[in-house]
């Protein structure tokens, strides 16, 4: 039990560590300012706990055998990053150079809020989805009963990601000063919302393929 463990916390960090939307849309708000950032970092741990505790209900593998219902899923989160990298461009590239970006309202549920920005896209992310359905069966972790396994690993998986962005937030703190740099607030506003945008197309695209 002890070896899955450790195997389990290692590809829990690996799926963390590898950057996608989540990361992208953390340094979309960033320039903003370091609120923002923690705000979406919240808005993406409130998704994953949702995500972990539909997990370890079994909800996510019913939903995981439904082709057509798992495949509506990733559209909807294709077009969501589509969305969010296409505000990114415009906030990036469409206001005057002399003009300073507005701040958000960090919470709330209005588009524009960094915490349901954060959520929404968590709960849309294939790659959080594909983690709970196809790495949860491949580790044993007995003789803990089938719900208590699944409970401690989304534990895990959820303590890994929420270290990750107290260490993401932080580093982004520390360098605020240079991300309130217009040039710089162009730079990753705009960058994050290419990403965000070949991300979606890409997801959006191997969707409308598999109908």
């Amino acid at each position: 039990m002890v070896e899955q463990l450790m195997a389990f916390a290692l590809t829990c960090v690996v799926v963390v560590l590898v950057p996608g939307p989540d990361f992208a849309l953390v340094l979309k708000n960033a320039p903003r300012g370091p609120g923002s950032a923690a705000t979406t970092a919240i808005g993406i741990m409130v998704g994953n706990t949702i995500l972990a505790l539909l997990a370890v209900l079994g909800v996510t593998a019913l939903l995981g055998a439904s082709e057509v219902l798992g495949n509506a899923i990733r559209i909807a989160g294709a077009a969501y990053l589509l969305y969010l990298g296409t505000r990114a461009l415009l906030e990036a590239f469409g206001r005057p150079r002399s003009q300073p970006m507005a701040p958000e309202p960090r919470f709330g549920f209005r588009a524009n809020s960094p915490f349901l920005q954060g959520m929404v896209s968590n709960l849309l992310n294939p790659k959080v989805a594909v983690f709970y359905l196809s790495l949860f069966p491949q580790f044993n972790l007995a003789p803990l009963p089938p719900l208590g396994q699944h409970a401690l690993m989304a534990g895990i998986f959820l303590l890994t990601a929420l270290a990750w962005y107290v260490v993401l937030v932080h580093a982004l703190k520390k360098i605020s000063t240079a991300l309130a740099r217009p040039r710089v607030n162009r730079i990753i506003t705009g960058g994050s919302g290419t990403v965000l945008i070949g991300v979606g197309g890409t997801i959006l695209t191997k969707s409308l393929a598999s109908t």
